[in-house]
């Protein structure tokens, strides 16, 4: 099945429930998002964080026979910034990774401008002005 097909992305919701589940049960972290197969649990304390980060693997592999991209899997302070769903998620805000905004300019025009208008007003209001003016070009030319 690939990927980025809709079933996949269900099934990865409704497989990873019980992760979600036993996670807030087992542990009373100060976070834990997930998004599809990525998630991220915050803690304080390094100690806590390299013990859940253990038993998360250990529960995935016995009890939904899956493992953890090792490539992914990394403990780092939250000051240094999270890339997380092509956000860069700091304790002061938030802003888009550099690939996503060079494909906002790359692929946006006029018909869907509204969407990554908004996009970039949720995460990066630094770059409207740019983007602005890279829309009223596309207006011009046509």
């Amino acid at each position: 099945m690939p990927i980025g097909n809709l079933t996949s992305q269900i099934f990865a919701n409704i497989y990873l429930n019980e992760l979600d589940r036993w996670v807030r049960i087992s542990y009373k972290t100060r976070a834990y998002l997930r998004y599809g197969d990525d998630f991220l649990i915050f803690s304080q304390k390094l100690e806590k964080l390299e013990m859940i980060r253990e038993d998360v693997i250990k529960f995935l592999e016995k009890e939904l026979s899956l493992e953890v991209n090792i490539k992914n899997d990394k403990i780092v302070k939250v000051r240094q910034g999270i890339k997380y769903l092509g956000v860069m998620i700091y304790p002061s805000g938030r802003k888009l990774t550099k690939r996503n905004v060079v494909r906002i300019n790359r692929r946006s025009s006029i018909r869907n401008s509204a969407s990554y208008r908004s996009l970039l007003e949720k995460h990066q209001k630094q770059s409207l002005r740019t983007f602005n003016w890279q829309i009223m070009e596309k207006i011009s030319d046509e």
